[in-house]
């Protein structure tokens, strides 16, 4: 008899301690989606059920209101941030499985931010959190020539539309680095992109090839836009200017030079005129005390 009690015990506990008691799991790492595509917050109750009375929020950590609510059956959009309303849907047939991910469609720069899941029967309440990280590859991308920079060409490198912020790396002939330093600048849309900016002076090489590689090291991949310039646009220093200045730099040494020789003439001149009128001062003396 006490083996069939346990049994009959263990048939009403069971239910209650599996059906009244449930956790809630998400992804283990952050979640990447790119700008403009749809992007899946994964969670999931376990065990896999739902049962019709839970209430599903997700929130996102800036915000007041939540991002998505699911109620009754379906999801409740007056209680859902504007931002969001229209761009977010959750598997109606897969939630009875337990499956409350939730997937936020035309990914924004500003949807970036860490999500919260709360899964709420009445009597127990939980969460799991997931991190979503946007990024964006930039839509275009080009190289121009602004002009001369000490004897050597002013290279532009311009893309728009990147995030987050992209890294810039100029490489020449067969795709070795520049050596010389790139000035930087970076502006920011109203949509949250990023537009860059990349400009370096180059010599003559070889090749007289040029590439702009643009980076985007959350998404591991990158853009680049190149130039070919012929050896004419190239300034080149002419036999008659080298001439030219070599005759100017002899004229200043000599002008230089006839200058120190004119002063040490006339200091030599002021001394035998000084000497001469102290000689005649003297004679005038002697004669007079004779």
């Amino acid at each position: 008899m006490e083996g069939i009690d346990l049994i009959v015990l263990l048939l009403f506990v069971i239910p209650f301690s599996v059906y009244g008691k449930f956790t809630v799991t998400g992804p283990a790492h952050p979640v990447v989606a790119i700008v403009g595509e749809d992007v899946l917050l994964y969670c999931q109750l376990v065990p896999e059920s739902f049962v019709s009375n839970m209430v599903v929020r997700w929130f996102k950590s800036d915000f007041g209101l939540p991002v998505h609510v699911y109620r009754n059956g379906k999801d409740d959009t007056v209680a859902q941030h504007k931002d969001y309303r229209g761009r977010t849907e959750m598997f109606k047939e897969e939630v009875t499985k337990g499956n409350v991910s939730l997937r936020i469609k035309n990914t924004r720069v500003f949807d970036e931010g860490e999500y919260t899941c709360i899964v709420d029967d009445k009597k127990d309440i939980e969460e799991s959190s997931v991190e979503l990280k946007v990024g964006a590859l930039g839509r275009e991308y080009w190289i121009y020539v602004d002009g001369y920079r000490e004897n050597r060409i002013q290279l532009v490198c311009e893309s728009n539309g990147w995030f987050p912020k992209p890294q810039i790396l100029w490489t020449h002939g067969a795709g070795q680095n520049l050596p010389a330093a790139s000035e930087m600048s970076y502006h920011v849309d109203a949509k949250g992109l990023v537009n860059v900016q990349s400009s370096v002076a180059v010599s003559k090489d070889s090749i007289n090839r040029f590439k702009c590689l643009i980076q985007n090291n959350l998404l591991k991949k990158e853009e680049a836009a190149a130039i070919q310039i012929a050896d004419d646009f190239f300034p080149t220093v002419s036999g008659w200017l080298v001439f030219l200045s070599a005759v100017l730099c002899f004229l200043i040494v000599a002008l230089i030079a006839g200058i120190i020789w004119v002063m040490k003439q006339l200091k030599n001149i002021k001394e035998l005129q000084h000497d001469k009128a102290m000689k005649q001062f003297g004679k005038g003396l002697t004669l007079k005390y004779l």
